[in-house]
């Protein structure tokens, strides 16, 4: 189905929405602030900005006032730009009854309905920007963008 099907998507939404929070901070984030505010390992994130630095969205800066910023415009960020960016598969023709022939010759009871709701996903995703979700975004709490 239409989910965050990895941890890396999940990773790089919530590591994009806390530089969307901080956006009016001066200077460059260090990498250990954000893993701690984001609870998501540091390794990890080095890794995810690693990536993201060949993006427009972030530039990175090593050394002493090192760290990440944003630099993208977060009200053109969607939410399925860094699911793409980050590998995520959307797996938007694939039957979440797991029928392999669902959809081509054979269509499952459920076939029209869930079509629309992946439809509905597929147009939430591509409509939700990153500015839009770090509004309701509380960093005070861990806690995992899937349960949000």
């Amino acid at each position: 189905m239409y989910l965050l099907n990895s941890k890396a998507s999940e990773y790089m939404i919530r590591a994009m929405v806390y530089l969307s929070s901080q956006r009016n901070r001066e200077g460059y984030i260090m990498v250990k602030e954000i893993s701690e505010k984001t609870d998501i390992p540091q390794p990890f994130l080095s890794k995810i900005f690693q990536d993201l630095a060949k993006t427009t969205w972030i530039q990175s800066k090593k050394g002493k006032n090192g760290g990440v910023k944003l630099v993208g415009d977060t009200k053109k960020i969607s939410l399925l730009d860094i699911i793409q960016f980050s590998g995520g598969a959307i797996e938007k023709d694939k039957c979440i009854f797991g029928h392999k022939e669902c959809g081509a010759k054979y269509e499952c009871s459920l076939h029209g309905k869930c079509d629309r709701l992946k439809n509905e996903i597929h147009e939430f995703l591509s409509n939700t920007t990153i500015e839009d979700f770090s509004k309701k975004w509380d960093f005070g709490i861990n806690q995992s963008i899937i349960n949000t």
